[in-house]
């Protein structure tokens, strides 16, 4: 063996080094970007003759735009109250950055990425429509298009669909079968002061107390909720009790009483005695990111917003 004083120190050696250690550092943090996938999917993309393997789910619920209802054939976005759902299949891993870029209609494409962008009426009133994932970005299925299979929701989305597009000299074929768990990803428009980490706490003892508004909450299913949570006391030195008033649709005025601590840097909420049966609506339990003035929860199938009323 060498002794490492005595190793070479040629530029030949250094760059092999570096290049070494370059590999290494993006075999560790590569995996650090992607998002866990949202199910599975066995299929290929066929672009102009090139095959891509489709290996990656990502299945969001998220808000309709005026894009979506052009696209599924709908008369406005009013049609699609009920929001669309997106299932991303593709050949290479996504970042959060990646799919809330494709969510957004702000994605430019890839050199690498490759796949399918199939948008599904959450209502179940127009179906679906399908776009191609490129390296130029969405692409249309424009020219002639022949689709077949079918989409079915439920407590995990399940499929199987065949496309054959012909555009000019462009050809472009996908299959792909899917066993998917829907996430909420909604766009949340409601700005507000980030806190730092070493003053949430401060933040979370002296300003929880009093009335909220629920800005938005809405589940992966077709249903949404509007009202207040009252933090009405400190019921003990780091927590706090409250009481959601809310009116759900579908299924009315329901009461949940909730105990709010703090869960790290994030602010936790259990529910508890609720004035509806559990058929109708069941106890929360989330974390929320607490903002000035603002927090936002993200629960398994729905997200949430509330904003601290002025005082009085």
């Amino acid at each position: 063996m060498i002794p490492f004083t005595a190793r070479p120190r040629t530029s030949l050696y250094i760059a092999f080094m570096l290049k070494k250690s370059l590999l290494l550092i993006l075999l560790i943090t590569a995996p650090l970007f992607a998002v866990e996938t949202d199910g599975t999917v066995t299929g290929t993309l066929t672009v102009n003759g090139k095959k891509f393997v489709l290996a990656h789910l990502y299945a969001r619920k998220r808000e309709a735009w005026p894009t979506d209802a052009k696209q599924l054939g709908a008369e406005n976005v009013e049609e699609l109250s009920c929001g669309v759902v997106e299932l991303l299949m593709t050949n290479e891993p996504l970042s959060n950055a990646t799919i809330t870029s494709i969510l957004q209609n702000d994605y430019k494409g890839s050199k690498t990425i490759r796949g399918v962008q199939l948008i599904v009426d959450a209502g179940g009133k127009y179906k679906w429509t399908e776009n191609f994932l490129l390296e130029s970005g969405p692409v249309d299925t424009v020219g002639i298009t022949q689709t077949n299979g079918g989409i079915e929701a439920g407590k995990r989305w399940t499929g199987h669909v065949e496309c054959n597009n012909q555009f000019v000299n462009e050809t472009r074929a996908f299959s792909v079968k899917f066993d998917a768990k829907i996430r909420p990803q909604f766009t949340i428009e409601e700005k507000a002061e980030a806190i730092p980490a070493d003053k949430v706490a401060d933040e979370f003892l002296h300003n929880m107390q009093g009335d909220w508004t629920v800005a938005f909450w809405r589940g992966v299913g077709c249903w949404s909720a509007t009202g207040t949570l009252s933090v009405t006391e400190r019921s003990s030195p780091h927590q706090f009790a409250g009481v959601f008033h809310l009116e759900a649709e579908p299924g009315g005025a329901v009461d949940e009483d909730m105990t709010i601590t703090l869960n790290g840097s994030k602010v936790h909420f259990e529910g508890g005695k609720v004035s509806v049966p559990e058929t109708t609506w069941t106890r929360d339990v989330f974390d929320a990111e607490l903002r000035k003035d603002l927090m936002i929860g993200a629960m398994d199938q729905s997200m949430i917003v509330l904003k601290k009323k002025a005082a009085q």
